[in-house]
C-alpha cells in the first residue's frame, strides 16, 4: 500500500519515503490547509520525483507556491551532494529564468544597507527575468555550441566571467 501524505504541522505536509517505489529522502511541501485544497496531485509527484534523484540532501522540499512544472515542482526545492548528486535545470526554471541563484561577496551588512535599494534597482534592470525578457548578451548558434561545449570556460574566454567561477567545474564528454 502506498502511503498517503500528511501534515506534519499548521504549515507543513509530509510525502513519505514509501509514497513512491525509489524515493531516497521525504518531501516536505510548505501549505497551510487552505493552500493544501489548491495542491496538484502532479506537484506532489514532482516532489516524490526529485526525491529519488541521485545524491538529493535531506529532503525534496516545495514552497508555498507549488504548482505543476517541467520536471521540478514550480516552487520545488533541492540540494545535491557536489561529489554525487545531479543538477538539473529544471530547478531554477530555466524556461523563464526563475529561481534563486545565490551570490557571495564579501561585503559586510553594514555596507550594503545603505545602499540596498540601488543594489536591488541595478539588479533588476541588469538581469532579465520573466517570458519574453531579453538580456544584454546574445549568443549566435556557433556562441552557443561553443558555450555548451566548454560551460564556465567559454563564459570567462569571452569576459563573462572569471577564472574563479570554474572551480565548480567538471569535465563533461559527450557521446
Amino acid at each position: 500500500m502506498i502511503e498517503k501524505i500528511r501534515r506534519i504541522d499548521d504549515t507543513k505536509i509530509e510525502v513519505p519515503t514509501a509514497y513512491k517505489e525509489g524515493m531516497r529522502v521525504q518531501g516536505i511541501i510548505y501549505v497551510d490547509e487552505v493552500l493544501e485544497k489548491e495542491l496538484e496531485s502532479q506537484s506532489v509527484n514532482q516532489v516524490a520525483n526529485v526525491a529519488s534523484l541521485p545524491g538529493i540532501v535531506k529532503a525534496s522540499m516545495a514552497m508555498p507556491d507549488v504548482h505543476t512544472g517541467y520536471g521540478f515542482s514550480i516552487g520545488g526545492v533541492a540540494a545535491f551532494d557536489m561529489k554525487d548528486g545531479i543538477v538539473s535545470p529544471g530547478g531554477v526554471g530555466y524556461d523563464i529564468n526563475c529561481g534563486v541563484r545565490l551570490l557571495r561577496s564579501n561585503l559586510k551588512r553594514e555596507e550594503v544597507l545603505p545602499k540596498l535599494n540601488d543594489i536591488v534597482n541595478a539588479l533588476y534592470t541588469e538581469v532579465p527575468s520573466g517570458v519574453g525578457s531579453k538580456g544584454k548578451i546574445r549568443l549566435g548558434h556557433n556562441d552557443m555550441k561553443q558555450l555548451l561545449v566548454k560551460g564556465a570556460r567559454w563564459a570567462v574566454e569571452q569576459g563573462f566571467g572569471e577564472p574563479g567561477d570554474r572551480r565548480f567545474e567538471r569535465t563533461i564528454s559527450f557521446v
